[in-house]
């Protein structure tokens, strides 16, 4: 219970004992004075290891309507690495689904009221690029950045959120590296980037931080694409299109999708 805050109408779950002011004599109120005192002193003002912890990455799943669904089960099947696709009709972002949870223990008011909820607030986010190779990016594009994530976590419980793990314009600049010839475009020579991501919660007014959780990320030019890097006219692609893509992102991890271009030569994706 390292960091537990005491309050003096709190009960703790298990335990048939009270810490109400009245249940206590003169005596027992110094006993439980010295022992607060002892608990703030072990760590309530620090940021106990795995009190926020990143459990895995989630894999979402499409439902019967064609959304994309995440869950907060830790038993599916987390991704350990992924695929992004640069080479699309236009930039797309890299989405991650951190499954976050709070491992603090239970400690309630006499009141019922949960003391060691935690409030996310953000995913901070740092880009790495692979070993040799300078990515380059542009100040109002930094390697570091926040994405945005909010949820209440109570204890034990778990919440997966979805988060930019690279930006669109991250994007842009993998796609430039690759026309410049700094890093390859096919996967027959994989380069990684590796995300790292570190949730940021309040608790009480206290800043909590999980420890980093590192992902990697193959970036591709066409890895993604059914003909690439041969790309039919849209009049001449196949109706209905057999490969529309990830739902859930079209750039990224799974799912063949098949292009067209337009009387005017845009690139579409996926091909209507």
């Amino acid at each position: 219970m390292a960091g537990a805050i005491l309050d003096p109408d709190m009960s703790v779950p298990g335990s048939t004992v009270r810490l109400g002011r009245r249940a206590f004599s003169s005596a027992g109120r110094t006993l439980a004075h010295a022992v607060a005192v002892a608990m703030l002193s072990a760590g309530a003002c620090a940021n106990p290891t795995s009190t926020l912890v990143i459990v895995q990455n989630q894999q979402p799943t499409v439902d019967d309507s064609n959304a994309c669904v995440v869950s907060s089960d830790s038993s599916e099947s987390p991704t350990s690495t992924g695929f992004y696709d640069v080479d699309l009709d236009r930039a797309y972002p890299y989405y991650l689904y951190p499954l976050i949870q709070n491992r603090l223990p239970s400690i309630k008011t006499a009141g019922g009221i949960e003391r060691n909820s935690i409030v996310l607030q953000r995913v901070q986010v740092t880009v790495h690029a692979p070993p040799g190779v300078d990515a380059g990016w542009d100040p109002r594009c930094p390697a570091t950045f926040d994405s945005p994530a909010t949820a209440v976590l109570d204890p034990s419980q778990a919440r997966a959120v979805r988060v930019e793990g690279m930006r669109t314009c991250h994007g842009q600049r993998l796609r430039a590296l690759i026309d410049e010839g700094a890093i390859p475009a096919d996967t027959s020579q994989p380069v990684y980037f590796t995300v790292e991501l570190t949730a940021v919660a309040d608790r009480a007014g206290s800043t909590q931080r999980s420890d980093s959780f590192p992902f990697q990320v193959q970036v591709c030019a066409g890895c993604l694409q059914s003909m690439y890097p041969v790309v039919p006219l849209c009049a001449d692609a196949p109706h209905p299109n057999p490969y529309t893509g990830n739902p859930c992102n079209i750039a990224q991890d799974k799912g063949t999708v098949l292009c067209c271009r337009n009387p005017g030569g845009d690139l579409v994706c996926p091909a209507p």
